[in-house]
């Protein structure tokens, strides 16, 4: 793999983790991920993708998608309320709005406690 398809890729790594983190809840499993999909990237015919950002988002989004139908048909649930993972402030996973829910989140699981 040549350094101008991995820089096309880094480019693009926050994004994919951003997106990640939100369909999954998990900043472990939205990493997991992120790593899926460098190996597809890594796997895949570059000459023929038109555009490496739709495609690498593409594959992203199917890949956590697919996580969450294998915990469904698993039938795996969680012990209480379903809470996201909490991210630390200035987490590149975070957009700019995130960083308003993450308060009320921490305000939320206060009046919870």
């Amino acid at each position: 793999m040549d350094s101008a398809a991995v820089d096309q890729f880094e480019a693009g790594r926050g994004r994919l983790a951003s997106l990640a983190y939100r369909l999954l809840g998990s900043a472990a499993d939205a990493e997991d991920a992120v790593q899926d999909t460098f190996l597809r990237w890594q796997a895949a015919d570059r000459g023929r993708i038109g555009v490496p950002e739709a495609w690498l988002t593409k594959v992203a989004t199917n890949l956590c998608l697919d996580r969450l139908r294998s915990a469904q048909a698993r039938h795996e649930r969680s012990a209480g309320a379903w809470l996201p993972e909490p991210l630390l402030d200035g987490d590149p996973m975070l957009g700019p709005a995130d960083t308003f829910e993450q308060r009320e989140s921490v305000t939320l699981a206060v009046l919870t406690l």
